[in-house]
């Protein structure tokens, strides 16, 4: 292979390496904008919780019934495992 010819394959190879980077940047980048925008999407997901909190009592009677209820799982579920495999 003279000069010429590794100049022309390194320079391929160079060219191939920069697509390649440019692709998995442009990726990176799109999940950073993603990731930015569900962020964003959470934010405005709690305050609309809060409002519609404030605003409706049964919603609001509805989500302290859920939260007992998960409370309470915590504690019964496990006693039920244990008294499952044990007995």
């Amino acid at each position: 292979m003279s000069g010429l010819d590794a100049r022309v394959a390194a320079k391929m190879e160079q060219q191939t390496l920069d697509a390649r980077y440019a692709a998995a940047r442009a990726d990176i980048e799109r999940s950073r904008l993603i990731e930015n925008g569900q962020a964003g999407a959470l934010l405005f997901a709690a305050m609309a919780y809060g409002d519609a909190l404030e605003e409706n009592n049964l919603f609001r009677t509805a989500s302290h019934v859920a939260k007992l209820v998960c409370i309470a799982a915590v504690f019964i579920i496990p006693n039920l495992l244990v008294i499952h495999v044990l007995l």
